[in-house]
């Protein structure tokens, strides 16, 4: 990885650890049967007792803390090791984390005509991820660098 880019697994790790908080958190109410209040928008109560609020009678928000837990710890390997397969493997599981937010927000916005403010972040987070993995070096592109800086034509400047 680039020196310039050293913060890239940085802020992937500490991202998906706010996302598995706010999903735990979620979870924690779900199965306590409690309401979060909103602070910044309204229709906390709507969104996380609606009948969305659950697929197959799993909670949302328990997949939500599924999959930033993975990340998390996808996130701290790349902090300590390199690889293609681990980076694409976080690039993917950005790409399907990213598009499980479509379907949610617009959930919220048609069907529920309402907003959870933990609910929005924790989609907002799932976005993040992907869009700075983007930033994450890819295999090739770092292969094909290394070639070009180790030609003996690139060796003196």
């Amino acid at each position: 990885m680039t020196r310039r880019r050293r913060w890239v697994p940085w802020v992937l790790t500490t991202a998906s650890y706010a996302g598995f908080a706010i999903s735990a958190y979620l979870t924690f109410v779900h199965y306590r049967g409690y309401v979060s209040p909103c602070y910044v928008v309204h229709g906390c109560e709507q969104v996380q007792t609606s009948r969305f609020s659950a697929v197959l009678g799993v909670p949302v928000a328990l997949l939500g803390t599924i999959f930033f837990a993975v990340m998390f710890y996808l996130g701290i390997a790349l902090l300590t090791r390199s690889g293609a397969k681990l980076v694409r493997t976080y690039k993917i599981l950005a790409y399907l984390g990213a598009l499980a937010v479509i379907p949610l927000f617009l959930l919220q916005a048609i069907a529920l005509r309402a907003f959870c403010s933990y609910c929005v972040a924790s989609e907002v987070i799932m976005l993040s991820l992907w869009i700075v993995s983007f930033l994450l070096p890819s295999s090739e592109g770092s292969a094909r660098r290394l070639k070009h800086e180790a030609t003996p034509q690139n060796a003196g400047g």
